[in-house]
């Protein structure tokens, strides 16, 4: 999944995906610098660039991936 998009992202941007992350990956027992993280911080990533921005709605969108 690759959605395009002409937003920057902020450091307040950042710091809310990198907390989402971290979260998302002690629930699955996987550390923050493993591959699989990389490809669930890539799909936050893209979810937040299209525009979902609440905390609780990209966790859910993440559970099915």
């Amino acid at each position: 999944m690759h959605f395009s998009s002409f937003d920057a992202l902020r450091p307040t941007d950042l710091a809310v995906l990198r907390k989402i992350l971290e979260e998302v990956c002690a629930e699955r027992h996987i550390a923050v610098d493993q591959k699989d993280a990389e490809a669930i911080a890539h799909d936050l990533v893209n979810w937040y660039l299209f525009g979902v921005k609440e905390p609780d709605e990209l966790k859910e969108l993440l559970k099915s991936m």
